[in-house]
């Protein structure tokens, strides 16, 4: 099965030449990269034009969101597989082989993640976690979920209480390193362009299990991701826009079912979050620059 790897960059810079660099060994013959670019102001292309990933290069004059330019990446590709990498990550040799091996022997996988390290070999959580339904969204935001991490009752998000070194059928995995099987998006479509950025990757492995595939964590296959690069870089904008996609991800999928006052408080929630939490990372980014300074 020939793989598509697909990039979203928006002034990732130095960090797209990195992740390129290690991609290209990790190519096979039949192998294509496809690097859609959201109007970055960096000339974050200029250096990989002539990579020897010989990588598809995909422009557009405005920034369309990690969705949309995920969907071009898609239409323009030619493999059975598709292999999304944030411009952030360092891919392993082997990475893409075993990411294939492990589809072709699990016809059942729709979507297949691997373990995505931070740059200090933890386990990044998010690589793969459970769906924020009502109750685990309350979970997490209670800090539930932090004080009973092996619980499957209240750490449903991060999914803490699976073992890391495990395969695992799990609800989602990260869009910073997703495998998608092209007769996935045959049946169910594309990645839904109302997410601009953050809860894509969430909504697209829900719509594929509704549709009867699996969603499969692969420890085997491994990733380091140094978060951030290709997003904004400031905390606060990011943190806003998180919570903007929550309430989106709500409405499509879990509004309809919960009465009118359970909806009122979660929409309450959100907005609270969305004004909070970006004040909060921008005072912990600034403490963290002035203890830099000193």
């Amino acid at each position: 099965m020939a793989v598509t790897v697909i990039v979203v960059n928006y002034n990732a810079g130095p960090a797209l030449l990195r992740m390129m660099d290690s991609l290209a060994p990790a190519l096979g013959p039949d192998d294509e990269v496809i690097v859609v670019d959201n109007a970055s102001a960096d000339n974050s292309l200029d250096p990989i034009s002539r990579h020897a990933a010989r990588p598809v290069l995909i422009r557009n004059a405005d920034n369309r969101g990690f969705s949309a330019a995920v969907n071009q990446g898609m239409d323009a590709a030619h493999g059975d597989l598709f292999l999304l990498l944030n411009p952030d990550v360092i891919v392993q040799p082997d990475t893409l082989r075993e990411m294939e091996r492990f589809m072709a022997a699990r016809p059942d996988a729709g979507v297949a993640g691997g373990r995505v390290c931070e740059t200090d070999g933890r386990l990044q959580l998010a690589c793969r976690r459970g769906f924020p339904t009502p109750w685990v969204a309350f979970c997490r935001l209670s800090g539930l979920s932090l004080m009973f991490p092996k619980s499957k009752l209240f750490a449903r998000y991060n999914l803490t209480f699976l073992d890391p070194d495990k395969e695992a059928e799990v609800d989602a995995v990260s869009g910073s390193f997703m495998m998608i099987r092209r007769a996935v998006t045959e049946q169910i479509g594309r990645f839904d362009e109302d997410y601009f950025l953050y809860a894509e990757d969430i909504d697209f492995c829900l719509r594929a299990k509704q549709a009867g595939w699996k969603v499969l964590y692969n420890p085997a296959a491994r990733i380091v991701h140094a978060k951030g690069v290709c997003a904004d870089t400031s905390p606060g904008p990011a943190a806003y826009q998180f919570y903007h996609t929550m309430w989106t991800f709500h409405k499509k999928h879990f509004y309809a079912k919960m009465p009118a006052p359970v909806n009122a408080l979660i929409w309450l929630g959100v907005q609270a979050m969305k004004f909070v939490k970006p004040r909060l990372a921008e005072l912990k980014a600034a403490r963290r620059r002035k203890r830099q300074r000193q």
